[in-house]
C-alpha cells in the first residue's frame, strides 16, 4: 500500500485529530498543481472519503471542521476538468443541492464555489439545470437564484456573503439556450432579480450578473427570448446604469465592458433598438460615453450609437420616399 492510500485511509478514522490532520495534509496537496497530480492517481478512492465527510447531521464541532476541510478539497481538485468528470459521475451537484435543501451543511461558501467550479463545464451545467428531467427540469436553479436573490437583499458590507459565488453559476449556465430561457421565463421575476444585483456592494455580484445579462442579451434573439427580455423599461433602464455616467459610477470595468457589449447586442436589432429609443437611451448613455476611460467600452458604445443612427436615417428616407409615392399618384 502507498502513503498516498495510507493517508487517505485516515480519513476513515474514527479519533478527530487523526482525521483532521490527514485532511490538513491532503488540503495543503489540493493547493497546488503538483499535489493535485499526485492526488489524481488515487482519485476515486479519495472522492469517495472526501464526500461522506461534508454532510454534518450532527453539530459536532470536528464532524463541522472535517466538513470544512473537505469541501476546500473539492473546490480544490474541481479545477481539474480531469476530475470534474469524476465528480459529475459520483452525482456531487446533486448531493449538494440536496444538502443544502436539508440544511446538512453548514459551509455554503465553499458549496456555492464548488458548484461553480463543476458548472464551468457543458455537463456540469447540464447537470445543475437537470436537462432530459422534464419535471425537475430548472427546479436546482430556482433553488440557487431564491438563495442568491434573498442573500443579496439582505447583505452588508463588510460581513461574509456565502451565496456570492452562485454569480459564477449563473455565467456558467446562461452560456447554455436552456440556462438563459430559465432567467428570461415571463412571470417569474428572475430577470428582474438578477438585474437589481447589478446596484450590489459585492463586485462579485455585480460581475456575475452582468456576464449573464450579457450572455442573455447576446443571444436573444436567437433564442427566441428577446420579447421577454425587452418588454420591462425599468429593467432596461437598470441595466443601462452602469454605463450611462451617473453617481454612484460602476467602477469595475468588467461590468461596465459586459454591459456595453450587452447594449451593443440589443442595439443590433430593430425591436432591441425600438425598446431602447422608448427609454431614451441614446441621450442617457451620451453621459456615459463622455466620461468613460475603457476603450472596449467605448467602442461597444460608440457602435451602439452607430446603429441608433445609421437606422433613424433609414427611417427617415424611407417614410420620405411613401410620402413622396403618395404625392406622385394623386
Amino acid at each position: 500500500m502507498s502513503e498516498l492510500d495510507e493517508l487517505i485511509d485516515f480519513l476513515a478514522d474514527k479519533r478527530p485529530h487523526i482525521l483532521l490532520a490527514a485532511l490538513d495534509i491532503i488540503k495543503g496537496l489540493s493547493g497546488s498543481p503538483d499535489g493535485i497530480n499526485q492526488l489524481k492517481s488515487r482519485i476515486e478512492k479519495l472522492l469517495v472519503f472526501l464526500l461522506r465527510l461534508v454532510p454534518v447531521p450532527d453539530p459536532d464541532s470536528d464532524k463541522i471542521k472535517a466538513s470544512e476541510s473537505s469541501l476546500t478539497c473539492l473546490v480544490n481538485l474541481a479545477q481539474e476538468p480531469e476530475v470534474v468528470i469524476h465528480m459529475l459521475e459520483k452525482r456531487v451537484i446533486g448531493r449538494l443541492m440536496d444538502y443544502l435543501r436539508d440544511g446538512l451543511c453548514p459551509h455554503h461558501r465553499l458549496m456555492a464555489m464548488l458548484i461553480s467550479n463543476l458548472s464551468m463545464s457543458d455537463e456540469g451545467c447540464k447537470d445543475l439545470l437537470q436537462l432530459g428531467l422534464e419535471k425537475l427540469e430548472g427546479l436546482n436553479m430556482a433553488v440557487l437564484l431564491k438563495r442568491f436573490v434573498v442573500s443579496g437583499v439582505d447583505f452588508v458590507e463588510g460581513r461574509p456573503d456565502p451565496f456570492e459565488h452562485l454569480a459564477g453559476v449563473l455565467v456558467n449556465v446562461t452560456r447554455m439556450p436552456k440556462g438563459r430561457q430559465l432567467l428570461l421565463q415571463p412571470g417569474r421575476g428572475l430577470l428582474q432579480a438578477l438585474v437589481s444585483q447589478l446596484q450590489s456592494p459585492n463586485e462579485i455580484r455585480r460581475r456575475g450578473c452582468a456576464g449573464a445579462l450579457q450572455n442573455c442579451c447576446m443571444q436573444a434573439e436567437e433564442d427566441g427570448c428577446l420579447t421577454n427580455l425587452l418588454q420591462d423599461e425599468m429593467v432596461l433602464a437598470r441595466m443601462l446604469k452602469p454605463i450611462n455616467g451617473e453617481e454612484p459610477k460602476e467602477k469595475d470595468t468588467i461590468v461596465r465592458q459586459s454591459m456595453s457589449r450587452a447594449l451593443l447586442a440589443l442595439a443590433s436589432t430593430q425591436l432591441g433598438r425600438d425598446a431602447l429609443w422608448k427609454i431614451k437611451a441614446p441621450d442617457i448613455l451620451k453621459k456615459g460615453y463622455e466620461d468613460e476611460q475603457d476603450p472596449e467600452v467605448c467602442l461597444a458604445m460608440e457602435q451602439a450609437a452607430e446603429l441608433f443612427i445609421f437606422n433613424s436615417q433609414v427611417n427617415d428616407v424611407g417614410s420620405g420616399e411613401n410620402l413622396s409615392a403618395g404625392a406622385g399618384q394623386n
